[in-house]
């Protein structure tokens, strides 16, 4: 795959989870104002449960179509299938859980609560094998129409079952109309269809390879999306609401950048897994790109947390303020979490991908009981550590195989680095000396930021801005004619 011809994906891609996430994110602010931080609790217990069985059991095998480069018709089928029963059996299974889940946390919402979130699931198989399909294509442009329908209809739900008094089930409805729409406008945008029969034997190449990659799947939404659990708990509904609010709102870029990396990364990578020059190539480009865009973001939240939260969300939110903070410290090096784990999966290596995971959930569980022992903020902070340890697992594959190992590669965005520590200099100077309201200060920093990160990289002429400008006017000019 070309350069052009990725960073094109790249741009659709990130068209697609930028306004679809964009237009999910300005309902949240919205929702926040009308709804109590525990509805937002409640939500977070439920998202779990419907995460861990979409990751599960569509992901991997999803995950192996796209790797795969050349699946048959009857594979794809098959795979539509099993995973709309596997779905459907454990949608079954979540409903059997619900009272003794309501009687655990001592909330009866949460039984009548838990049929939308079986639903969820149902719905998300359905469209799993289009999405699939698309993006092995590097068809972002439908994705981006999918996803920005979807987004508008169920912030129009969720906004309008708010406003007249729903509380918690506005933000359930808000999920149901979300999934069911994408998955609804993929069908219609997707030429594939599932032929009527089921072939188990088909799927013999794909299970080997996607079952380690939901078992992968399992542990990382058990150990992320777990801290629901834990935290609604140990801490109570409405710090869950905090800690999530914090999350969610550091998750929006973090979650934008790596799910661009991961969807272009991985069919990009799988088109030349023999050509090891060609990986180590790929692997500086998109890690410069990716932390090009991902540092001063990071930095940025860390740095004007309180003046986001309180913005954006209103004062009775300040609370998840240090909470962002810490948390966006966890995501600076998340590109190169990516786009390692990425490669592995290029080549196949479902498996080790799988050892690797057990190795850093079993060092995450050792961290979160340390960190929960200090409320909150004690395990926000323990996702800095884990963070920092599960680099050095994802990244020595890269430098067995390729030569690139971590030393590497943290030379190679050095460049980066050093822009935004001058970056952090000048923000944390201008709220240091001047008290500002909170959206003043915004206005203010947040320009001065991007100016002396622009000036810093291209006036010392780093390399990954020369590089970044280099491919950007290589994408928008014209093709070449023969």
């Amino acid at each position: 795959m070309s350069v052009r011809r990725a960073a094109s994906a790249s741009v659709w891609s990130t068209l697609d989870l930028a306004l679809r996430q964009g237009v999910q994110f300005a309902v949240s602010l919205i929702l926040a104002r009308l709804l109590a931080p525990a509805d937002f609790g409640v939500i977070a217990i439920l998202a779990f449960f419907a995460t861990f069985v979409i990751n599960v059991v569509q992901g991997g095998l999803s995950t192996a179509i796209i790797q795969r480069q050349d699946t048959s018709a009857i594979e794809e089928s098959s795979l539509f299938w099993v995973n709309l029963l596997a779905s459907s059996l454990l949608g079954g299974f979540l409903l059997l859980i619900a009272p003794a889940l309501a009687r655990f946390y001592a909330l009866p919402v949460l039984q009548p609560l838990m049929l939308i979130t079986a639903a969820q699931v149902v719905l998300g198989a359905l469209g799993a094998v289009h999405n699939a399909l698309l993006t092995r294509e590097l068809r972002f442009d439908r994705l981006v129409k999918a996803g920005v329908v979807s987004a508008i209809l169920s912030g129009v739900t969720g906004i309008t079952a708010a406003m007249n008094g729903f509380g918690v089930w506005a933000l359930a409805l808000q999920g149901l109309v979300s999934i069911g729409a994408n998955s609804a406008a993929l069908w219609l945008l997707c030429g594939w269809r599932p032929t009527a029969g089921l072939r188990f034997s088909a799927l013999r190449s794909l299970i080997g390879f996607g079952g380690w990659v939901s078992l992968s799947s399992a542990l990382d939404v058990l150990y992320t999306q777990g801290f629901s659990l834990l935290v609604g708990k140990l801490h109570g509904i409405t710090d869950l609401g905090f800690y999530n609010r914090a999350y969610g709102t550091q998750l929006l870029p973090a979650n934008l950048l790596s799910s661009v990396l991961g969807r272009v990364a991985l069919p990009a990578f799988s088109s030349r897994t023999d050509d090891k020059e060609g990986i180590r190539r790929g692997m500086r480009l998109a890690n410069s790109f990716g932390m090009l865009i991902n540092a001063p973001i990071m930095i940025g939240l860390a740095l004007l947390s309180r003046d986001i939260v309180v913005t954006l969300f209103g004062a009775k939110w300040l609370p998840a303020a240090p909470i962002l903070s810490i948390l966006a410290l966890s995501g600076l090096l998340l590109p190169l979490h990516v786009i390692n784990l990425q490669v592995l999966l290029a080549h196949g290596e479902a498996k080790l991908f799988f050892k690797i995971e057990i190795s850093k959930k079993l060092f995450s569980v050792f961290a979160v009981a340390i960190g929960s022992l200090f409320g909150i903020v004690g395990l926000a902070w323990s996702q800095v550590l884990v963070s920092a340890v599960s680099l050095l697992f994802n990244a020595r594959p890269a430098k067995r195989r390729f030569g690139y190992g971590l030393a590497a590669q943290f030379r190679d965005i050095s460049g980066v680095a050093l822009a935004t520590a001058i970056m952090a200099a000048a923000v944390f100077a201008l709220t240091w000396s001047v008290a500002l309201p909170p959206l003043l200060e915004l206005l203010v920093a947040v320009p001065l930021g991007a100016a002396v990160y622009a000036m810093a990289g291209f006036g010392l002429r780093l390399h990954s801005f020369t590089e970044a400008l280099e491919v950007g006017r290589g994408l928008f000019a014209p093709p070449e004619t023969v």
